[in-house]
């Protein structure tokens, strides 16, 4: 027997999945991917343009050369490398956190 369709059945699930709880979830859900997107893409750029604002151009850098050991080094397990791609996320999270904690005590 193949795959049946049921239209009223399958619009029902996704309505429950979407109800109020399901779509606050997928918002939050967006909200963590936004972070990931800003830690790989954004973060990394603003390191090498911050630290060569800072400290002056030097030999060998480029925000190509940025990415690169940025990907080495989550390739190696480097903290430093996963703090800069989890932190915006991560941040988010404590955030959320901190704000239920919050609201919990008033």
């Amino acid at each position: 027997m193949g795959f049946v369709y049921n239209g009223s059945f399958m619009a029902t699930r996704a309505s429950a999945f979407m109800g109020s709880g399901g779509r606050r979830i997928a918002i939050q859900i967006g909200y963590l991917v936004l972070g990931l997107v800003v830690g790989f893409g954004l973060l990394p750029a603003l390191i090498y343009f911050a630290g060569n604002a800072l400290l002056g151009p030097y030999e060998g850098s480029g925000v190509g050369t940025t990415y690169g050991s940025l990907f080495k080094g989550l390739g190696a397990g480097s903290i430093a490398a996963w703090t800069v791609v989890l932190g915006p996320s991560a941040l988010y999270v404590l955030f959320r956190l901190l704000r239920a904690w919050w609201r919990l005590g008033a």
